[in-house]
């Protein structure tokens, strides 16, 4: 999709969309013939509603369809509202099975942001809202799905700094859609051996990345047996995929990420509405490939170290038992409660493993792990937590200014014993109370039992990664979630 802007509103788009503050008083606009200004000012002047949104056709105008977009107060508008905003229109457009339309929404509020930072949202939402997997539908329906082809901004204020941000987030919105790809994909398809070809394919994109994968040998020499536990019922390989970002000098900051390309729960069997969506249980190592890509595309002036531990969680008469015990590459037994609590097992290894060989002096896990943080937060933000305050609020203001949005979950003293084994020194369940209680605390307490350098926080994306509902600039499906919020921090925004 081509983003384009200019001083007026380009009159060679197929749709017309006009933004509505609540202090609009009139519809006057040079493009806007005064009958259907007058036609349409109660309805539209009356939408109170952020998000409104009224369709007319051209009625002489030189656009098929004119689009009123209600954008509430000004004084009220946050840079993701205007991403909603943004995101609505566009939905509106391809309802409307038209390739282009123009738009002064950004114009409305260039008083309101800096410029740089709103055509940054800008083109976040406009990419992510453009859309859609596609790639097993036949020719016939793929013909029935408009996408975008071009986006107009009408602009009138510091076109440098708008255009800056427009790259920047256009960056930031196609490797979002990358790794969406990548988790709606077949788990067929995305599999351990699939995640290492599109590494190698990230890391040759840029001089500034290097690559390093361990196989299940040199795992089994390292000791690394919480990670190839998980995967012995797999007839796949698992893999521990490395990469490494030179942007600046300094330690490392460390992203790993849950790569279950199949969570099956193993003997502890999923049931039905449950296990349907397990091909999404990679979106962790997704994102993180997904950010390093984007880092360096960016040129992020950090070092950063990309850790994607590659499993698949299947049943066969080799697969791991509740009740079995393993050893961490740490030298930490683990005793088996549950079979579906896997996705801490491999991030345990991977942890220690770049704690100890890397020396970061950040660690960021993310994972799909706790379907509690799905009850607790649902779809709108992931849950972080961990034993650094910088760092936590460090994620959660990029959080907020991405609009990939992090909660605090609290991390007591209380719960630090909570996975404490009997016959083992951790389970990788909780032997406190009924075992459910706070899940989503109890598998950051087990994690946080593999890194003892790096100051370290987790984000669990189990809700945000993947939604059942349509949002105004997402879809039903994988959304990218950790790729925004994690390059908002590592640029500093």
């Amino acid at each position: 999709m081509k983003i384009t802007t200019t001083a007026g509103l380009d009159q060679k788009a197929d749709v017309l969309v006009l933004g509505i503050l609540d202090e609009t008083k009139t519809l006057k606009n040079s493009v806007l013939q005064k009958d259907l200004e007058d036609a349409l000012k109660e309805k539209v002047l009356h939408k109170e509603k952020f998000g409104e949104v009224f369709v007319t056709k051209n009625n002489g105008l030189p656009y098929h369809n004119v689009v009123f977009l209600a954008l509430g107060k000004k004084k009220e508008l946050t840079l993701e509202k205007v991403r909603r905003a943004l995101g609505k229109a566009v939905k509106a457009v391809r309802t409307l099975r038209q390739p282009s339309f123009t738009t002064d929404i950004l114009d409305l509020v260039k008083d309101q942001f800096d410029a740089e930072q709103l055509g940054t949202a800008a083109a976040e939402s406009l990419l992510l809202a453009n859309y859609s997997f596609i790639k097993y539908l036949s020719e016939e329906r793929k013909e029935k799905i408009t996408l975008l082809e071009m986006v107009s901004l009408q602009w009138s204020g510091n076109v440098a700094a708008l255009g800056s941000g427009l790259k920047i987030g256009r960056v930031i919105g196609e490797s979002s859609n990358f790794v969406r790809d990548l988790v709606n994909d077949s788990a067929s398809v995305v599999n351990s051996v699939y995640m290492e070809k599109i590494a190698k394919q990230v890391a040759a994109s840029s001089p500034k990345i290097s690559m390093k994968v361990l196989g299940e040998a040199e795992m089994k020499k390292l000791g690394m047996g919480s990670l190839l536990g998980v995967n012995l019922g797999s007839a796949n390989p698992p893999k521990l995929i490395l990469l490494e970002y030179k942007g600046g000098s300094g330690k490392p900051v460390a992203l790993v990420g849950k790569g279950i390309t199949f969570d099956s729960g193993g003997y502890n069997l999923k049931p039905t509405k449950y296990i349907e969506d397990m091909k999404t249980d990679m979106a962790g190592s997704a994102a993180v490939l997904g950010t390093i890509k984007a880092a360096a595309q960016l040129g992020i002036k950090k070092n950063i170290l990309g850790v994607m531990p590659m499993c698949e969680n299947m049943v066969s008469s080799h697969a791991q038992r509740p009740g079995d015990i393993v050893k961490a590459y740490n030298g930490k037994t683990i005793e088996i409660g549950n079979t579906d609590a896997e996705g801490r097992l491999v991030l345990a290894d991977a942890m220690a493993y770049a704690d100890d060989k890397y020396n970061p002096e950040y660690m960021v896990t993310l994972a799909t792990l706790t379907g509690a943080c799905v009850v607790a937060l649902g779809y709108y933000a992931a849950a972080v937590m961990g034993k650094d305050d910088r760092l936590i609020s460090s994620l959660k203001e990029a959080g907020m200014n991405s609009g990939d949005r992090v909660w605090e979950l609290p991390f007591y003293d209380e719960y630090q014993d909570w996975m404490n084994g009997s016959i083992s020194d951790l389970n990788n369940i909780s032997q406190k109370g009924k075992g459910y209680e706070a899940g989503s605390v109890t598998a950051g307490v087990f994690l946080s039992k593999f890194v003892e350098k790096a100051k370290w926080a987790h984000l669990d994306i189990a809700g945000s990664a993947y939604w059942c509902v349509d949002g105004d600039y997402l879809c039903k499906g994988a959304t990218g979630s950790g790729v925004r919020v994690l390059l908002y921090y590592l640029m500093g925004k």
